[in-house]
């Protein structure tokens, strides 16, 4: 599912979805533009847990009139930001849904790279219980010896250079549960928990965006959930994980397990949502545009499908991805688009309105 070298524009009533060719700087500089008036959501990274040439891990940014919401931080987000048109440096908030590690992948980078390239204002970043210490052990434990060589790097500084990056990370992290995360001028972010951890004393968080514009919701990694149904009651976009296959979709592996797919409370499974199931959420939901995300590595390099394979057993082949749609659709009739890296969303506009961007 190549997006380089390709253009596409997918239209709903209220959004309007953009692959933009990863081509250089005139693209980047075109999109960058885009983010500075009205809202935006552009996917940084529509894969899973495993590694996919083709998709970053778990990610994406909301824009409202240039303020930057980044989601999670998979593998490949800075990257995926970048060729968008945005510097990292320049997020204005960060939120993480849970700590599983393909939806943090790079927080520690994201830290160090922002640090070491100059920011100055501090970042606010919202997350659940146990934020705080993942941020504490990103920069004080996993990268102590980064810690101490950046602050040499800040105490000499050319004197003759006025502006040296800070002498701490400018980060301020906050443990958050559900309810009101933040409200400003121009946004206002809620969240619920959603099931997809199998013990109690984890917890992840979906979240809505609203604004004049309108909301977008990001489910983060989760089971079927009323909760999260509710918060995306009439949303603009809903973007959600899309996991799991349905029953028969595969003929080997964990997916296709009965255990897996039927969990018990002697063995429970980890929460994810197979295509049927996002369909009625979304139906119950009454979304305006529906956007599957999360979405493992079923096809592509024989390397990659065997890393794969105690979970999907051979390759799947490429139907599968009709599969997946069709299964949807079945209980969806709204827009749905499957998420690739780079698509830009545009909220609350019109159609001629998108039509220009």
């Amino acid at each position: 599912m190549k997006i380089r070298n390709r253009s596409c524009l997918i239209s709903a009533s209220l959004a309007m979805a953009m692959v933009l060719p990863w081509s250089g700087d005139a693209a980047a500089v075109e999109l960058e533009g885009k983010f500075a008036k009205g809202m935006h959501l552009l996917i940084t990274g529509s894969g899973a847990a495993m590694p996919d040439p083709e998709r970053a891990g778990a990610s994406a940014v909301v824009t409202v009139d240039g303020k930057i919401l980044l989601f999670d931080c998979g593998r490949g987000v800075m990257e995926n930001m970048i060729r968008g048109g945005i510097n990292p440096n320049n997020v204005d908030f960060a939120f993480l849904t849970h700590h599983h590690f393909d939806h943090i992948a790079s927080y520690d980078y994201f830290v160090y790279a922002t640090w070491v390239a100059g920011r100055q204002e501090v970042l606010p970043v919202f997350g659940p219980p146990g934020t705080v210490a993942l941020h504490d052990g990103a920069v004080h434990g996993m990268h102590a010896a980064d810690y101490k060589f950046v602050q040499f790097v800040v105490e000499n500084w050319p004197e003759d250079q006025p502006i040296r990056p800070k002498m701490e990370p400018p980060f301020e992290v906050k443990d958050v549960r559900e309810g009101l995360v933040l409200k400003t001028d121009d946004f206002t972010v809620t969240a619920v928990a959603t099931p997809h951890y199998p013990y109690p004393d984890h917890m992840s968080l979906a979240y809505r965006v609203d604004s004049k514009y309108g909301s977008i919701v990001i489910s983060g990694d989760t089971g079927p959930s009323a909760d999260v149904a509710r918060l995306a009651k009439g949303t603009d976009i809903l973007l959600h994980e899309l996991t799991k296959p349905d029953p028969g979709m595969l003929s080997g592996g964990k997916f296709a397990s009965k255990g897996f797919q039927d969990p018990t409370k002697k063995r429970p499974q980890t929460g994810h949502t197979a295509p049927t199931e996002l369909g009625k959420i979304a139906t119950e939901a009454g979304v305006k545009l529906l956007i599957g995300y999360h979405v493992p590595p079923l096809t592509g390099s024989p390397a990659m499908i065997d890393m794969m394979k105690l979970y999907t057993g051979k390759a799947a082949g490429l139907h599968i991805w009709s599969e997946f749609i069709h299964g949807v659709k079945k209980q969806f009739d709204g827009p749905f688009v499957l998420a690739e890296d780079g698509m830009v969303f545009n909220v609350g506009g019109t159609e001629e309105q998108n039509a220009r961007q």
